[in-house]
């Protein structure tokens, strides 16, 4: 019987001993090395490109780390565009993330992106072809204005891949093909424009030679 007062004694002083782990320490918040020692890099990464995409505590949808790095690179004065309300809760197109998209634009078989920023008082929707090579250029895909609400520009529009092989409609001649490559659409409320890279351009599907 003699021995639960020191058991007890025992847990108690284990209790008060500090907890080496980042999210065990009660008494003290986690330092930076406690925490970089105790999270893998890819985990880390991860946390840190959502960081990147945060503006005044509000979580945007995050780009990946080497778009994020083009766009330093080249478009220094551009932000993420940041979406109205109604934009974020529009779930009708199913966008995987609606601010960019990641595919095959230039039909030559190497990964392009185009993403939607914000500039002065303008949405631009741009391509960065072949961004995984040194030969990688940026093209402008097109142009809209930006809303302004509360003094603030948001964008209304959604990106979505429109993927190669696709059966599409040309409403100028009337019927339907295939896409070639892969091509943007962009998408606001109910209406989508489909852009096609042609003769080193973006042009509207329907304004093809």
């Amino acid at each position: 019987m003699k021995l639960y007062p020191l058991a007890l004694a025992t847990l108690v002083a284990l209790a008060s001993c500090g907890s080496d782990s980042a999210d065990g320490n009660y008494k003290r918040a986690a330092d930076d090395e406690l925490i970089d020692a105790q999270i893998d890099s890819d985990t880390k990464a991860s946390i840190d490109s959502v960081a990147r995409a945060a503006d005044e505590g509000t979580i945007l949808h995050p780009l990946p780390d080497t778009l994020t790095s083009l766009l330093q690179q080249k478009q220094p004065q551009a932000q993420v565009a940041p979406l109205t309300d109604q934009a974020m809760a529009n779930k009708t197109n199913q966008v995987d993330n609606p601010l960019y998209l990641r595919g095959n634009l230039n039909g030559n078989n190497t990964a392009d992106y185009a993403v939607q920023v914000l500039q002065n008082d303008s949405i631009h929707i741009l391509a960065f072809l072949d961004y995984a090579t040194p030969q990688v250029r940026e093209l402008k895909v097109a142009s809209y204005p930006a809303q302004r609400l509360n003094d603030l520009r948001y964008s209304t529009f959604q990106l979505k891949l429109a993927p190669q092989d696709s059966l599409v409609r040309n409403p100028r001649q009337q019927q339907r093909t295939t896409l070639k490559t892969d091509g943007v659409s962009v998408i606001e409320d109910n209406r989508t424009t489909l852009y096609v890279l042609q003769n080193n351009r973006f042009i509207p599907f329907d304004a093809q030679q």
